[in-house]
């Protein structure tokens, strides 16, 4: 089967700290997978290493391999990675003196690649209906990103990671801040997304992960438990430590 990123016996430390303890898994495309697990197991640490924003922490040290089509992550630019692979962070963060035209075209001039102005209003247009967000806001282009409700803001920043063409996605507990009408256009949203870009999102919402996943992840303390589909992990968990982490026995 193909896949998308291929991660095998990733161990990350911070100074002293273990925080991923040799996780191998793969990633397929057109697919939603969830990481679950309770806070502080390794789980935003392990999706940054995927787009290697872990190099931005101080003592970092990584061991292991990670592939994006078969391709050594470590061997090229970082910067062509963070094209192919964009992220969506638990705060919608868009750049608050930027417009929102120029908040989804940002990717392109932080990268020093040129744009015409009809290419950039074709890339700002096409981001924006893929994130849902165009019909709200295509009267108020130029107006800053700061204006938006919490959820508008958090499909621009969407917007943004989209209009790099990326062919993955990963959101960090992309509606965490979100009220609940927020949080279902996002989830509407990732099942729409799916059908042109692979999603790996963190998530500390069991039913969120049920709700919008194909596969599933659960981490303890920095090691991978168990990883499957979607319906098999919350139906017929192999491991006791998933069973009781869906069932709520494991703090949030």
């Amino acid at each position: 089967m193909t896949t998308t990123f291929d991660v095998s016996q990733l161990r990350v430390r911070i100074g002293k700290e273990s925080i991923i303890k040799g996780i191998s898994m793969s990633f397929f495309p057109h697919t939603v997978t969830s990481i679950m697990g309770p806070s502080g197991c390794g789980k935003t640490t392990f999706i940054r290493c995927m787009n290697r924003l872990h190099e931005l922490v101080p003592n970092i040290q990584v061991d292991g391999t990670i592939s994006l089509f078969n391709q050594d992550i470590f061997s090229v630019n970082p910067m062509l990675i963070r094209r192919q692979v964009g992220m969506v962070f638990q705060r919608p963060n868009p750049f608050p003196t930027m417009s929102i035209f120029d908040n989804v075209v940002a990717g392109y001039r932080l990268n020093g690649l040129p744009l015409s102005k009809a290419e950039a209003l074709r890339i700002v247009e096409l981001s924006l209906h893929k994130a849902g967000l165009w019909q709200e806001v295509k009267d108020v282009l130029h107006r800053k990103g700061a204006f938006l409700s919490g959820g508008q803001q958090q499909r621009l920043c969407i917007a943004r990671a989209l209009a790099m063409d990326p062919s993955v996605l990963l959101l960090d507990e992309p509606t965490s801040a979100l009220d609940p009408n927020s949080t279902a256009h996002i989830e509407d949203l990732i099942a729409e997304l799916k059908e042109s870009v692979s999603i790996i999102m963190v998530t500390h919402n069991i039913g969120q992960a049920s709700r919008v996943s194909d596969y599933t992840a659960f981490f303890l303390g920095g090691e991978l438990i168990e990883y499957g589909t979607t319906q098999k992990l919350f139906t017929v968990p192999d491991d006791p430590r998933t069973e009781e982490y869906l069932s709520r026995k494991f703090g949030s």
